[in-house]
């Protein structure tokens, strides 16, 4: 009886407590009480809800999965939805990642046997060859690492438009175009940190799509003070103070971290 008046109150639709229970997985998801989370999308899955909640709960369930790590329970889960549910929207989603998935589960991730005997006999096996080495390695040598890295944010921005998931990407692509260089007198640079001309104009491209896409992204004081120190590195001070007083301006009368470093940073631009 709890549950349920819970489930009402929850849900600003009132449609049904186990549409409610979603969402209460959801939020426990996000406060990092996975454990939780999934007993809640599990009681989904066994409970007299619609397939489309039932749906909503095995796509939510391999999502925890994945997100810690645990790729094979991830593509299971993932195949069992797709089993059950073939014409769900959320089975949509996850068909063309499941061949994906398995490339992963083929190369990192330990399967259950079902069969107790041959498990026992692979168990021997892995007890002469346990020095080996349990991940695949990849010679990256002349491979460039910052168009590789941006394929895969692009296809999560394309395929994923308006989700987290794309926020993250933009995100992170931003990150990799900025650029870094490696440890040691002969490490290599990558990005703005290699070439600034050819990266930059990508930089503001990506930013300007973030910005445009996720207007209150947290995180797009700290890109604007990145790029306006990628100038200052450069010694441009036109765009330096231009990208400082945006800023400032962005901030308007709240006193924040970016706000003030940009106000102590315009104090002494040139050196």
């Amino acid at each position: 009886m709890k549950k349920t008046i819970l489930a009402i109150t929850l849900s600003l639709t009132c449609t049904s407590a186990f549409s409610a229970s979603l969402e209460k997985a959801e939020l426990l998801s996000e406060h990092g009480l996975t454990k939780e989370a999934k007993i809640e999308l599990i009681d989904v899955v066994f409970s007299k809800t619609s397939n489309a909640n039932k749906s909503a709960a095995y796509y939510e369930l391999g999502n925890i999965a994945f997100e810690n790590n645990q790729v094979a329970s991830a593509l299971k889960t993932w195949t069992q939805l797709v089993s059950k549910f073939p014409s769900s929207k959320e089975s949509e989603l996850v068909k063309s990642k499941i061949e994906l998935l398995s490339e992963i589960v083929g190369e990192s991730a330990k399967e259950n046997v079902d069969n107790a005997i041959a498990a026992s006999y692979i168990k021997h096996a892995d007890f002469w060859s346990s020095d080996r080495d349990s991940k695949f390695t990849i010679d990256s040598s002349w491979i460039p690492k910052v168009e590789t890295a941006n394929k895969w944010y692009d296809k999560v921005i394309t395929e994923f438009p308006n989700t987290k998931a794309a926020r993250i990407a933009y995100e992170e692509k931003i990150r990799t175009l900025l650029g870094w260089k490696e440890r040691g007198k002969y490490g290599s640079s990558y990005g703005v940190e290699k070439d600034f001309n050819a990266y930059m104009p990508q930089v503001l491209e990506t930013f300007s799509a973030l910005e445009g896409n996720f207007p209150k992204a947290s995180t797009l004081q700290a890109f604007r003070y990145q790029i306006a120190q990628a100038y200052w590195g450069r010694k441009d001070w036109k765009n330096t103070r231009l990208w400082l007083n945006t800023i400032i301006e962005k901030s308007g009368d709240k006193d924040s971290f970016y706000r003030d470093t940009a106000q102590r940073r315009l104090q002494k631009v040139e050196y």
